[in-house]
């Protein structure tokens, strides 16, 4: 009897200390969740999306702010239309276009043009469209966007206060260009 006493006197620590120690299979998730980035915090809200579209090939790409795609996917997405060629692309290219969408509250980006294969830049040479000899779109450099409800105009303030590289004003068409080459500022059509 005073046997059982003892062991029953002992088991509230024994159930205290199995409370105190997590299962294998809780760690696992408890270090799959804190090595996850893209979890946020019991409580709080998720990283806003920003679903970047590319008009000419109809994809679509959607990115946290901070999230950085691999140089694969980024080349892939930013490709160019006509030949069908990816190339390395600048990494900071997505970030601007993420950047401008956040500044101006908006989730979507549309990007009209980024890699251009250098045969292509020829083409539209030939047919008189306003394109540089060698454009920074041929070497992976550049960016065409537009935000939308976002009036380029007011965009293209925006570019030019962010002193990245080269900044082009296509009224016409309703687009802003940026690249990561000098500062300099133009307007097309």
């Amino acid at each position: 009897m005073i046997r059982a006493l003892v062991v029953l006197a002992l088991l509230p620590a024994i159930a205290y200390a199995d409370h105190d120690h997590q299962s294998k299979k809780d760690r696992e998730r408890a270090a799959k969740t804190q090595s996850s980035a893209r979890m946020p915090a019991p409580g709080t809200k998720p990283a806003r999306l920003v679903n970047l579209f590319n008009t000419w090939t109809d994809e679509w790409l959607a990115l946290a702010p901070g999230e950085k795609p691999s140089d694969e996917m980024t080349a892939r997405f930013l490709r160019d239309h006509y030949t069908n060629s990816p190339t390395k692309m600048e990494p900071r290219l997505l970030e601007i276009v993420i950047n401008a969408a956040k500044n101006f509250g908006s989730d979507q980006a549309m990007v009209v043009s980024a890699f251009r294969h250098p045969k292509y830049n020829l083409i539209l040479r030939k047919k008189g469209h306003q394109v540089a000899r060698d454009s920074q779109h041929t070497h992976g450099q550049a960016i065409d966007f537009f935000i939308p409800r976002v009036a380029t105009l007011t965009l293209h303030q925006w570019a030019k206060a962010q002193q990245i590289g080269g900044v082009g004003l296509y009224l016409e068409s309703g687009f802003v260009h940026m690249d990561t080459g000098k500062v300099r500022y133009w307007n097309g059509e």
